[in-house]
């Protein structure tokens, strides 16, 4: 018994600084800069228009002759968000 009790007390003396270790937490640091969720949106819209998508590894970076022909697809697509970013209610990365 008296050995189960030391085991266990030497176990306990073991793991009190690790798990202090876990519990720190520096206030200090400013969390990362980013991009909210709108602005990536944005941005992917914007490079949607401007023929930057779709590409493929066999394209990538897209030539200029695929720039423009991918901004011919976009205009005859016309998805139904590229009246939204015409009319201004997006803002792109060229605003900011």
């Amino acid at each position: 018994m008296n050995t189960l009790l030391m085991r266990f007390a030497f176990v306990a003396a073991a793991a009190a600084p690790l798990s202090s270790a876990y519990a720190q937490t520096d206030a200090s640091v400013p969390p990362a800069p980013g991009l909210t969720r709108a602005q990536v949106v944005a941005e992917l819209k914007q490079a949607y228009l401007d023929g930057e998508l779709p590409t493929n590894d066999g394209n990538y970076p897209p030539s200029d002759a695929t720039r423009a022909r991918n901004r011919e697809l976009a205009q005859i697509a016309h998805p139904a968000w590229v009246a939204h970013a015409e009319s201004g209610t997006q803002t792109t990365s060229a605003q900011q």
